[in-house]
């Protein structure tokens, strides 16, 4: 009996002493199913040399690491209806992440329920930032 009491006190003390599973600095440890589910995005800035622009649509995250995107863009006044684009992205840790879509370049930052993200494009000769809302959660 008295070497099973010392087991479970032993037990109890390695599981009490054990790191968890990620940092309590770390808000996103769910990673990439952080993002899941279709959000209304919006953007805006400046393409150099080709104008203003300017979108709004959806993108759906799989909750695995893929992407779509479906928007309508306004390219310096010029319209673009019903582009839809697809890609890769990766949430990190602590709630960064990029994302590519048919060759363009994001990086963003989300909220630790995945509800909310702001992002940035971040290709050189593109100004372009917005932010996304869930509105549909799958």
């Amino acid at each position: 009996m008295t070497k099973l009491l010392m087991f479970c006190a032993l037990a109890a003390m390695t599981f009490a002493a054990a790191q968890p599973l990620y940092a309590a600095d770390e808000p996103c440890p769910r990673l990439n199913a952080t993002l899941h589910g279709t959000y209304m995005v919006h953007g805006v800035g400046t393409i150099v040399g080709g104008g203003p622009i300017a979108s709004n649509g959806t993108v759906t995250f799989d909750g695995k690491g893929n992407s779509s995107n479906t928007f309508t863009a306004s390219v310096n006044g010029q319209i673009h209806r019903g582009v839809t684009i697809s890609g890769p992205y990766t949430v990190n840790p602590d709630c960064t992440g990029t994302q590519t879509l048919s060759g363009s370049n994001y990086d963003f930052v989300v909220m630790p329920d995945g509800s909310t993200f702001s992002w940035i494009e971040t290709d050189p000769g593109t100004y372009l930032y917005g932010s996304a809302v869930r509105f549909k959660d799958e």
